[in-house]
């Protein structure tokens, strides 16, 4: 039987809530105006000091979403937790801009995250956020960060294609789906989550054969993990495959040192074969690969695990059961 460990962690994200004002195409986590799940600051206390017990460092916390600012004063208390957990701060929040309208608003989020311990604010930038937040909100909230927390307090995603932007949101949908295609060719993304239903359309596919037939062994060395506001620990950005679940109870750091690869689980499998070695268990249980083929491994992947969860075959490891029902999310 194999029991092979998790590599040793040296970075990790809470995303606070799946609540987001955006519907974006390329989310991986599915988040948009009808979810509500927000991590309570109790918990995200205990997933902070789990992460100090492990030795991760401050610059390798993050929190993200859906939409962290959604809830200004969580996210503050949330940030002063991480000092009273022993760590030094948070690296960065991530933010789409989206709550950017005002000046003073602004100026006095900055301020307070920043005396609160976070280092640096992050702006996803890019044109299929920009669906949805007005390029202007981003640029004013990037040149007042500047201003409240310096140069190197602030980044943001695609920045370059944000110097000239296009009026996305205006766009005819053709327009606007050929201005994603570009953005894919020179940026790919990964498909999973509502990506493969609304981006895999928009990128060469192959067949199930011409795929790399490696195993994921990214799954166990990501040295990343993502803990989502219900709890669950996800590798890297592998939305949709849980380690565990951590809690009071059972905190972060608990899990990730007794967490074993176990033969026969989806993990080991998938760790093993790719995603191919999933695919009998998903045809027995009815799944018919798309004869267009996929856009790449993670995209087969996706597909075969939404069919596992939603046929009810897919096992405990697949989590949270409302990202594979997301109507957007569908590959």
């Amino acid at each position: 039987m194999t029991h092979e460990a998790l590599a040793p962690l040296t970075a990790a994200g809470l995303l606070l809530t799946d609540h987001c004002p955006a519907r974006c195409r390329h989310c991986y986590v599915g988040a948009g105006p009808y979810r509500s799940a927000w991590m309570s600051v109790a918990d995200a206390r205990s997933h902070l000091a789990a992460l100090a017990r492990l030795g991760v460092p401050a610059e390798g916390v993050h929190i993200g979403g859906g939409e962290p600012f959604g809830d200004v004063d969580r996210l503050l208390a949330i940030v002063r937790a991480a000092r009273d957990a022993g760590l030094d701060g948070i690296g960065y929040v991530e933010t789409s801009g989206a709550w950017a309208v005002s000046e003073t608003v602004i100026r006095d989020h900055l301020a307070a995250l920043a005396e609160a311990g976070m280092r640096q604010l992050s702006i996803s930038a890019d044109p299929y956020h920009q669906e949805f937040v007005p390029a202007e909100r981003v640029e004013r909230l990037y040149a007042i960060a500047r201003d409240v927390l310096g140069p190197g307090g602030v980044r943001a995603r695609r920045w370059k294609w944000l110097q000239a932007p296009e009026d996305v949101a205006a766009m005819e949908e053709t327009d606007r789906l050929r201005l994603f295609a570009r953005s894919l060719a020179r940026y790919p993304e990964r498909m999973t989550g509502r990506a493969a239903a609304h981006l895999a359309p928009l990128v060469p596919r192959r067949p199930i054969d011409d795929l790399p037939a490696d195993g994921c062994r990214t799954l166990l060395g990501s040295r990343h993990v993502h803990v989502d506001p219900h709890g669950w620990v996800v590798p890297g950005t592998c939305a949709g495959i849980a380690l565990g679940r951590a809690s009071a109870e059972r905190p972060l750091d608990d899990i990730l040192a007794r967490w074993r690869l176990v033969d026969g689980t989806l993990i080991a499998r998938l760790v093993g074969g790719g995603p191919r070695a999933l695919l009998a268990d998903a045809m027995r249980a009815g799944f018919a690969p798309d004869p267009a083929g996929y856009a790449d491994a993670c995209h087969l992947c996706w597909s075969v695990r939404r069919h596992l969860a939603l046929a009810g075959a897919g096992g405990h490891e697949l989590r949270p059961a409302n990202l594979y029902v997301d109507p957007e999310a569908r590959g």
